[in-house]
């Protein structure tokens, strides 16, 4: 684009070369016409500079005008981008942090599913040996009640021999009383004693089989 001055400069130059022209060309001196037609030509050779020159005081109002709006927009965009960047980079920042999260919580989940399958393994032994301690309990129990069962009738076997074994021993007894009643009712007192000491074994084996199933049982 063309600056004022080089416009200037320009028409100067046609104009100049045109009166050369004209002098060269004519005679040393031009009639009076001839100088009126020169003055209205350069008159008019003038007012095209001026509106020439204008024209170019215009197209450059014009131009610096887009090229400074160009700019605006170039600098807003370049703001723009400034600001996607930095949001960019936040997000990056995040997406990184919750990975690491991620991979912290992965590693405790792993840990966690070897924790509970080392538990369920290990509840599944107690369960499967539970089941075996809870037969030998209800087995206990059974012959526990059938031991008592057993001393009481001992019992009531040995007190229909008692009295008649004591009968002998006062001397108050009839004569088909003897000594054999009472060897009798010794036997009986001993089978009572045995019957005893078979409950009483028993319910302590079943006892410690209690205790066994407590603490081996999961507790709830």
């Amino acid at each position: 684009m063309m600056s004022s001055w080089k416009a200037s400069l320009v028409v100067g130059f046609v104009l100049g070369s045109i009166l050369a022209s004209a002098v060269w060309n004519r005679s040393p001196g031009p009639s009076q016409e001839e100088y009126e037609l020169l003055l209205q030509k350069n008159a008019l050779l003038a007012e095209k500079k001026q509106a020439l020159q204008e024209s170019f005081e215009a197209l450059e109002t014009h131009k610096a005008l887009e090229l400074e709006k160009a700019f605006e927009q170039l600098a807003n965009k370049q703001a723009e981008l400034e600001q996607q960047k930095a949001d960019y980079e936040k997000q990056l920042a995040q997406l990184k942090q919750q990975q690491k999260k991620l991979v912290v919580t992965k590693k405790k989940l792993d840990t966690k599913v070897v924790e509970l399958k080392t538990a369920t393994e290990k509840q599944q032994v107690v369960l499967t040996h539970s089941k075996e301690l809870y037969q030998q309990q209800l087995l206990l129990q059974k012959q526990v009640a059938k031991a008592e069962v057993d001393v009481k009738k001992a019992k009531r076997v040995a007190e229909d021999f008692k009295k008649p074994c004591d009968e002998f021993k006062s001397g108050t007894s009839w004569n088909w009383v003897s000594q054999a009643d009472c060897d009798k009712y010794d036997a009986k007192i001993r089978a009572v004693a045995d019957e005893e000491a078979q409950l009483t074994a028993l319910q302590t084996e079943l006892e410690a089989l209690d205790k066994k199933i407590e603490i081996n049982l999961p507790k709830k």
